[in-house]
C-alpha cells in the first residue's frame, strides 16, 4: 500500500508522519548516489552496509539534514564520516591481528593427559548424573557456582549447619559413584565400593 492509498482510506489524513515521508523521500533520490560512492572507495561487498550506515545516521538526525542542493553534499559528508570509521576499524583490527601474531603460545600439554584429564571429568560427569536431583544441585552451587556454604542455605532455604552435612553427604554419594564408573579394563575392586 503506498503513501496515497494510505491518505485517501483515512479521508485524507497521512498516517506517515512528515519526518519519515521526508526519509523516505531523500531515501529514494539519493540512495544509488550514496551505494556508488562505497562502490567506488570500499570492498563493493561491503557498500551496501555502509550506505545503509549512512541512511541510519540520516534517519537519526533527519532534522539536521539540509534541504535543497545542500541535501546530497551532506549525505556524502556522512558518507565521507562512516568510511573513514571503516578503515579505522580495518586499521585497528590489522594492528590487533599483528600483536596477536606476535604473542608466544606456551605449548599445550602433551595429548595423553589432555585425554586422562577428559576421561575422568566424563566419569565425573557420569557419577554426577546418576546422584539424586537433590545432591546434584547442592554439589553444583558449591563447586560450579563456587558459593559460599551460608549463600548455599539461603538459596535452598536451610541453615549452614544443614548445607554442610548435605554436601559431605553429596560428596560421599558422588565418590561413590565416582568409583563404579571406572574406565573399560580396569576391574571392580571390594575395596572401591566401600
Amino acid at each position: 500500500m503506498n503513501e496515497a492509498t494510505v491518505v485517501a482510506a483515512t479521508g485524507g489524513l497521512s498516517l506517515v508522519s512528515n519526518g519519515e515521508a521526508e526519509f523516505r523521500s531523500l531515501y529514494s533520490r539519493h540512495y544509488d548516489a550514496i551505494l556508488s560512492y562505497f562502490l567506488r572507495r570500499s570492498n563493493p561487498a561491503n557498500a551496501p552496509d555502509l550506505a545503509a550506515e549512512v541512511f541510519l545516521v540520516t534517519w537519526r538526525r533527519i532534522e539536521d539534514v539540509p534541504r535543497g542542493e545542500e541535501t546530497l553534499l551532506w549525505l556524502y559528508g556522512v558518507a565521507a564520516n562512516v568510511a573513514a570509521h571503516q578503515r579505522r576499524s580495518i586499521a585497528r583490527g590489522a594492528r590487533l591481528e599483528t600483536r596477536l601474531r606476535s604473542v608466544r603460545f606456551e605449548a599445550p600439554d602433551e595429548p595423553e593427559p589432555q585425554v586422562v584429564r577428559r576421561a575422568d571429568y566424563d566419569r565425573v560427569l557420569a557419577a554426577s548424573a546418576r546422584l539424586r536431583p537433590a545432591d546434584q544441585e547442592i554439589l553444583r552451587l558449591a563447586a560450579w557456582e563456587e558459593l559460599p556454604h551460608d549463600q548455599i542455605s539461603r538459596l535452598l532455604g536451610c541453615s549452614v549447619a544443614a548445607v554442610d552435612q548435605r554436601l559431605h553427604r553429596a560428596r560421599k554419594r558422588l565418590a561413590k559413584e565416582y568409583r563404579r564408573t571406572q574406565a573399560p579394563g580396569h576391574p571392580q575392586t571390594e575395596e572401591g565400593d566401600r
